[in-house]
């Protein structure tokens, strides 16, 4: 038993459900009579051009068996296109825009549009046609009967094919697919036509119409539904082109998508506007939304393409913005007819809409939604040209033996989603990979493309990648400089302590430098170099200017190093020739009485010290060394220390006083 909102709910969903049933019954009826009294055609359906020219005894069906054969049709068909459409310039009908249609379509069935997108195959077969008929209009074209038939091409022979003398226009055999045994105008003339018509384009036009061109008459054509004094009334300078379409239908195609979009958005505010505690009847009263938009997409699809005739690149706007709002909306419907559906069978069930059983039939119809949205974008994307639905199909093959075959492509499918959900690197990130470096150029969908610095393209499936260890040198701060500098053994200490202290100093002063992570230590006794290790970064993320900062410290260092006196070191040996004076007896015993006295009291040290003696050494030696800055300080703070322990009051006991002479005695 429902309650009495959910009744409310129904009905008010099945009011607006019925409204918009008998709009798109309306719409339907208009477009089956205009389709009745047009006998339009598909766009490639060879069939279908076939078929309407049978409809009308006055076009006669294309052939297309042999060169000779498509050369004629064609020829055949410019006529009857010349001839229409002086008639319809002068006296615009609907049977002369069929007719119009039906020629035009019969046109692009000559061509191979094989490689173009089908949603743009009706614009740039268009395109292409009007091309062609200029190139026709203005070369001599051979005799008809010096046109190779089919006879003339060995079936052996793969591509066969007849280039027109003096063009680059070409007629070739189709070897499989739909048109297969057809010879059609090759599918590079939809690049090779245009170019040629540069070539050309200053040669007369042989033609019976007042025209120039056919490629610039063709966008200035409308259906029969604009009246030719609107056209009449058109300023000159809304006559000119602007993406391949008079800036006037461009106009009117914004004005009317505009206010198209206005309606929607009032319909969608209507029909929402009452709340109600009934999801079924809430999901209802959204999907006539979709629903209204992919009516009114769909019309004014039909008005734009048949009636104002929008043409080139704008054309391939328009059909493009269709084809994804068309998309947009079946996936927003089928979206919200799924999710109906399930929560019709939660309420059927009693089912709480808390529990975890709902929330599973939630997510089975989100899953089921998603699905089928995925087949619905790849069918779209197909239609745009993109290579999206092979994508989809691939996920949805099943098997043990096929998901195997396809187990790299998951892996590298998870791989390139966790590298753009991570993302270690970006597309333009510099980073460091295994034993190669190089700049992120594009993360696909089965591999990464990195380039190298030698400018080499590497490509790397997105598992392994996942997988690496990935340095992104553009994510850092600051950037390491690190080096070794080594001098000649003949530098005295206090020459070496100068060269340290300068390097300080300069790497302190220095604007590119981190301040805070100067680090210039005398390191090590090389083979042959008193070696000083140098770690700094430097203030860039920039590569370019981390090597000019690099080249200018060490340019300064290699100064300062000859201003000390010393010199860098390199693998060298020195001989030295002088008389050997021999071992200094005198200190010689010295050193052995002191040892052999350390022997007679027991106290050689071997083979340790012994632990108080340790303890008397510790800390008896200055460091820093006396006469740092840091020695200085320490000093004068044990001395303040000293004077304010010598400044107490009298009555100090006797340990106190001992332990202030101690300290003035370790200053002495």
């Amino acid at each position: 038993m429902f309650n009495l909102c959910s009744t409310i709910g129904y009905l008010t969903a099945f009011r607006w459900w019925l409204a918009l049933v008998l709009i798109c019954c309306a719409a339907t009826f208009i477009h089956a009579q205009e389709a009745t009294e047009s006998k339009s055609v598909g766009d490639d359906m060879f069939a279908g051009t076939q078929q309407a020219a049978s409809d009308n005894p006055t076009i006669k069906p294309i052939r297309t068996d042999s060169p000779r054969d498509t050369l004629k049709s064609f020829l055949r068909l410019r006529d009857e296109l010349e001839e229409t459409l002086q008639t319809y310039r002068s006296s615009k009908s609907r049977e002369l825009a069929d007719k119009l249609q039906v020629i035009v379509s019969q046109i692009r069935a000559l061509l191979d549009l094989s490689s173009v997108p089908p949603s743009s195959r009706r614009t740039i077969g268009v395109e292409t046609a009007a091309y062609l008929l200029d190139i026709f209009g203005r070369v001599k074209l051979p005799k008809l009967a010096s046109v190779p038939e089919e006879e003339s091409f060995d079936d052996a022979v793969s591509p066969a094919k007849w280039r027109i003398p003096s063009t680059p226009i070409q007629i070739v055999r189709i070897d499989e697919g739909a048109r297969q045994g057809e010879f059609l105008f090759s599918k590079r003339m939809v690049i090779v036509a245009p170019r040629f018509y540069k070539v050309i384009e200053d040669l007369p036009l042989q033609t019976s119409l007042p025209i120039i061109s056919w490629h610039r008459t063709f966008p200035q054509m409308t259906g029969p539904m604009i009246p030719a004094m609107v056209l009449r009334s058109v300023p000159q300078i809304l006559r000119n082109l602007w993406l391949d379409t008079p800036k006037w239908k461009i106009i009117a195609v914004v004005l009317i998508s505009t206010l198209a979009a206005l309606l929607l958005f009032v319909f969608h505010r209507l029909i929402n506007r009452r709340e109600t505690e009934n999801r079924v009847g809430f999901l209802l009263r959204r999907a006539l939304t979709p629903i209204a938009i992919l009516v009114v997409v769909w019309s004014l699809n039909d008005f734009f393409v048949n009636q104002i005739y929008v043409s080139g690149a704008f054309s391939t706007v328009v059909v493009d913005t269709t084809t994804i709002l068309i998309t947009a909306g079946t996936i927003w419907f089928f979206w919200l007819a799924i999710l109906t559906i399930f929560e019709r069978i939660i309420q059927a069930r009693d089912i709480s809409p808390d529990s975890f059983d709902a929330n599973l039939w939630g997510i089975g119809a989100r899953t089921i939604g998603t699905l089928v949205s995925m087949v619905i974008i790849g069918n779209a994307a197909q239609n745009l040209g993109l290579p999206l639905y092979s994508v989809v199909a691939g996920l949805g093959i099943g098997g043990l033996a096929v998901a195997l075959a396809i187990r790299p492509t998951l892996e590298n499918l998870i791989g390139g989603i966790m590298l753009y959900l991570d993302q270690p690197v970006r597309i333009g990130d510099f980073c460091s990979f295994g034993d190669k470096n190089g700049t992120v150029e594009s993360i696909g969908v089965r591999t990464s493309k990195i380039r190298a610095i030698d400018r080499t393209l590497i490509s790397i499936p997105n598992s392994t990648l996942a997988d690496m260890q990935l340095t992104n040198w553009a994510k850092c701060d600051r950037m390491l400089i690190t080096t070794t500098i080594g001098l000649r053994y003949e530098t005295e200490n206090d020459q070496l302590r100068y060269v340290l202290a300068k390097f300080r100093e300069m790497l302190h002063a220095h604007p590119k430098i981190d301040s805070e992570t100067v680090r210039v230590r005398f390191a090590d006794f090389g083979q042959s170099s008193l070696d000083i290790g140098v770690r700094i970064y430097a203030l860039t993320r920039d590569f370019n200017e981390y090597h000019a900062i690099r080249e200018d410290v060490l340019l300064r260092m290699s100064d300062i190093v000859k201003n000390s006196g010393s010199g860098f070191a390199f693998p060298s040996q020195t001989l030295y020739m002088g008389r050997d004076d021999g071992l200094d007896v005198e200190r010689g015993e010295t050193a052995a009485k002191e040892v052999e006295s350390w022997r007679r009291a027991g106290k050689l040290p071997f083979p340790r010290l012994d632990p108080g003696k340790i303890d008397q050494l510790k800390d008896t030696l200055d460091y820093p060394p006396r006469g740092s800055v840091e020695a200085g300080s320490l000093e004068s703070q044990v001395w303040e220390t000293s004077e304010g322990l010598s400044a107490e009051p009298h009555d100090e006991d006797e340990s106190d006083r001992e332990l202030s002479s101690q300290k003035r005695d370790d200053l002495s």
